[in-house]
């Protein structure tokens, strides 16, 4: 066995010990293969040699990008860590906060629902910025100095170049870095597989080294099931064509055709083999109704005690996604999708890790998030295909799966868990690790289309034996929207118009990755209308050689991606509208009205509807939205503005005109997100009175929030700053108000503003007998945190509760988000999830009761000083007077 490299060698690459002893307490002592080869042959940590590698997922190239993050932080340099997604961000974010905070390194995050640090980014005080592609183009454009000492941009999930949404952003991104030639700048682009692979590598612009890796970190078997043999071949070793087979079960227990009894008997065998599994399916809704069935059908569960991760969901808040996990939990088993909260996501993967979940039901859109131990990985025959993960909305569609899919989706088999050191050549871990990539060939059909689609197609462009004969490529996408496209394409090329047409009649250049396809029929007088539109409006100039550029105000709208269409609507709302007298109601109902904000998608009805309710349900829900966003406008004595005169006030005058379904989707999405932010009504009353699951609401709030930021951005440059400026106060609180689950509400500048304290709670003067003079509700004593005094009783706490009450209490009367408790009370610590601080405000409350007594009255008292906001966080809510801290 060659001799492998251990994490602590990198000591000497100049990695400090103290770094180095985090890394070795991985799940392995030794780096894997791929992360060997970047250190020894492809000078990761070189300064000034850009890297892209491109390896299956899970071979550690998340670990590269960490350990050069590191590596340059060590040498006082800036870094940016980029990933498409919020989630993602949020992962790696915490994943740097929870190793690293305590060491004095410094990590910053930003996304459309984090900008509480934006300002900190703009001004170069971090050392770690993590951000989605988006932000990160934001900033690009709006802030030209802010990769002046930047020393390393790492691209993570580079694979989201053919993304339909994401991959032309991407490509801009990288081609905007390409045309800075800051010598000082490193990229590091990591990739998983991608199905146009060759294109990427011919197309990359910034001179780089390519390293490419096909090897897994584990033994993978890859095979399909059929009459209960599971036969397969190994991706180990460069030989993948030698077959195995395994015993799954007997073909008699299972019907043809029957995809149920395949997946079942299939999992009956690994539960006994105590192994876990991760399932994909195309659509959320898919992904609950088989996690209860699998709960259901399964007479042995698949962990023998899942009792806390049961405790700590019932602790959560109601949503319906909770009420839906509770049963599939019983059995270890629960689903993972884009419909579930943020906490839920949190909960369910930190009790994987724990053991008591073994089976996993998941969409393949959430496969990058899933970054757990699994054994198993079965994968489907179709996915879909969506462009911001809303499966329900009406351009959506199923499509099969790829080569690189199965790849990137198997790569979540075999990972291994803390503590199990991978590779060591120690006696004790001398057996090989493997994990199973499974195809349930239920049916001839299926057994011959995995056979086509993956096993004939491995063996005929097997690229260990330099025999990729896969096409290389250009992207398309058919481009409507010509104005704002001329926008982009003229802020990285100054063109003269001659110049522009041409460019556009020969369908772009070589030098691109995505091609835009136009209708060539009047292009050159398209071309002409469209550039009158933007020099009227400001947003391009002509300099003095006949160069096109773009204006401060085009810029915007780049850095934004809003469409120019989207810019004019809003500019045209701002001309007419009167100062003071604009509310959240008419924002809202502005941003749906944008071409943005329709296509900002919402599913049209709640899965769980049986399909003969799901017509007569929606035209009845219709009605309702329509006559509700009337009422509201007559009580908010709105009727006279010119925003709703046309488009809801003269047409509902007009009986026989009915409402379109953009403007029915629009009255949905204005009314959900009034009742969003009020903060009135419960997360799962609003979900059930808009048939939504709270994760599409999430998504919903985060895309009205950016274009009121947007709407707040193009504001500023109108100078309402000075002219408005309560206006657009009101704008900027509306934004934060539509992601304020996520929002952190102590590091926000606007926090003061947007988190209203609720109103104080007055109590009598006698609460205590022995002095009828007593004023003070809860008193706290520095001095002991070991007990608080509340309505003159001593109550016994514990230390962390005690924290708790006094954080509380220096912010009294103001909401305190879950994750800024978690921030200050457990520190860096990723397994203090959302429920671990309403377990402490519980037993808080519970503790207070067992001693002034359980009657109805001390309930509603200890609730109403103890407040928990939904979707928000918690609050001690007490007049001055009557908090007392010593």
């Amino acid at each position: 066995m060659s001799k492998l490299m251990k994490i602590k060698d990198l000591k000497n690459y100049g990695i400090p010990s103290y770094f180095i002893n985090i890394w070795e307490k991985q799940p392995s002592p030794y780096l894997l293969p791929l992360q060997e080869d970047a250190f020894k042959n492809y000078g990761i940590l070189n300064y000034n040699q850009n890297l892209l590698i491109i390896a299956p997922t899970s071979s550690g190239k998340s670990f590269l990008g960490e350990m050069a993050a590191i590596s340059r932080v060590t040498h006082h340099k800036k870094i940016i860590y980029l990933l498409p997604l919020k989630s993602p961000a949020e992962a790696k974010y915490r994943h740097f906060k929870n190793l690293y905070n305590s060491l004095g390194e410094d990590t910053v995050i930003s996304t459309r629902n984090h900008r509480e640090e934006d300002y900190r980014i703009i001004g170069g005080n971090y050392k770690i910025a993590v951000m989605t592609y988006e932000k990160f183009n934001y900033f690009l454009l709006k802030y030209p100095k802010l990769l002046k000492d930047v020393s390393l941009v790492i691209i993570d999930e580079m694979q989201s170049i053919n993304h339909p949404k994401w991959g032309p952003l991407l490509e801009d991104i990288i081609e905007h870095l390409h045309k800075k030639e800051l010598v000082h700048l490193k990229i590091i682009g990591l990739s998983a597989f991608i199905e146009n692979q060759k294109a990427l590598l011919k197309w990359f612009p910034i001179q780089a080294r390519t390293l490419l890796s096909y090897q897994y970190p584990v033994k993978l078997r890859k095979g399909m099931v059929r009459d209960g043999i599971f036969e397969y071949i190994t991706s180990h070793k460069k030989n993948t064509c030698i077959c195995r087979k395994e015993i799954f079960f007997k073909p008699k227990s299972v019907r043809d055709n029957c995809f149920e009894d395949y997946l079942l008997e299939t999992l009956k065998y690994l539960i006994n083999q105590g192994e876990s599994t991760l399932i994909f399916f195309p659509t959320c809704a898919e992904t609950r109704y088989w996690a209860e069935l699998l709960a259901s059908r399964l007479k042995s569960p698949a962990v023998s005690s899942p009792s806390s991760a049961l405790k700590d969901l019932t602790k959560m808040e109601e949503t319906l996604s909770r009420d839906e996990l509770l049963k599939p939990l019983e059995k270890g088993i629960a689903f993972y999708n884009q419909d579930l909260s943020r906490e839920e996501r949190n909960l369910i993967e930190t009790h994987f890790k724990k053991g008591e979940i073994k089976i996993i039901c998941a969409t393949a859109t959430l496969s990058a998030d899933l970054n757990l131990p699994f054994k198993n990985v079965i994968i489907p025959l179709d996915k879909m295909h969506d462009s911001d993960n809303d499966e329900n909305h009406f351009h959506n569609y199923r499509t099969s799966i790829n080569f690189a899919d199965i790849e990137n989706m198997g790569g979540r088999a075999g990972i291994l868990n803390i503590g199990n050191h991978q590779n060591s050549p120690s006696s004790s871990h001398q057996r090989q690790k493997f994990g199973r990539v499974i195809f349930l060939a239920h049916s001839h059909l299926s057994e011959t289309a995995f056979e086509n689609l993956y096993f004939k197609f491995l063996k005929n462009n097997n690229p260990n034996n330099n025999n990729d004969n896969t096409p290389s490529k250009h992207l398309s996408k058919k481009e409507k929207d010509l104005p704002t496209y001329l926008l982009r394409l003229l802020l990285k090329y100054n063109f003269k118009p001659k110049k522009l047409k041409k460019y556009l009649k020969k369908g772009n250049t070589p030098a691109n990755y995505w091609r835009f396809i136009f209708p060539k029929e009047n292009i050159d007088e398209e071309i002409n209308n469209c550039l009158h539109i933007l020099k009227e409006n400001r947003l391009i100039e002509k300099d003095s050689n006949g160069n096109l550029s773009l204006t401060p105000n085009g810029i915007l709208i780049a850095a934004k991606r809003i469409k120019v269409e989207t810019y004019l609507f809003l500019k045209t709302w701002m001309n007419y509208t009167n100062k003071g007298k604009i509310s959240n109601l008419e924002i809202l109902y502005l941003l749906s009205q944008t071409p943005d904000g329709e296509e900002i998608p919402i599913p049209f009805y709640h899965p769980s509807i049986s399909d003969y309710k799901k017509e007569r349900y929606k035209c009845d829900r219709e009605e309702i939205h329509a006559e509700r966003i009337l009422q509201l406008i007559f009580q908010q004595n709105e009727q006279d503005k010119k925003l709703y005169q046309k488009k809801i006030i003269l047409k509902n005058c007009k009986q026989d005109e009915i409402f379109s379904l953009p403007e029915q989707l629009s009255f949905k999405k204005t009314l959900l997100l009034y009742d969003w932010i009020a903060g009135i009504k419960n997360v799962k009353t609003i979900e059930q009175e808009y048939n939504l699951y709270q994760g599409s609401i999430c998504r919903l709030g985060e895309g009205f929030s950016w274009l009121a930021d947007s709407l707040s951005a193009i504001a500023e440059n109108s100078n309402w700053k000075n002219k408005r400026k309560e206006d657009l106060t009101q704008i900027k609180l509306l934004s934060n108000r539509l992601i304020l689950p996520s929002f952190s509400s102590t590091n926000s500048q606007l926090a003061s503003c947007t988190l209203q304290p609720e109103p104080t709670f007055s109590a009598p003067h006698t609460l205590n007998t022995n002095d009828q003079r007593l004023t003070t509700i809860l008193e706290i004593s520095l001095h002991r945190p070991d007990r608080i005094i509340f309505m003159g009783e001593k109550i016994e706490v514990t230390s962390t509760e005690f924290s708790l009450i006094h954080f509380l209490a220096q912010h009294n009367g103001q909401v305190m988000s879950y994750e800024d408790i978690i921030k200050k009370i457990w520190g860096p610590n990723t397994e203090a999830i959302y429920t671990r601080v309403v377990s402490h405000f519980s037993k808080i409350k519970n503790n207070i009761l067992k001693t002034i007594g359980k009657s109805k009255k001390n309930k509603e008292k200890v609730n109403n000083i103890f407040k928990v906001i939904s979707r928000r966080g918690i609050m001690l809510n007490l007049a001055k007077d009557k908090l007392q801290i010593i």
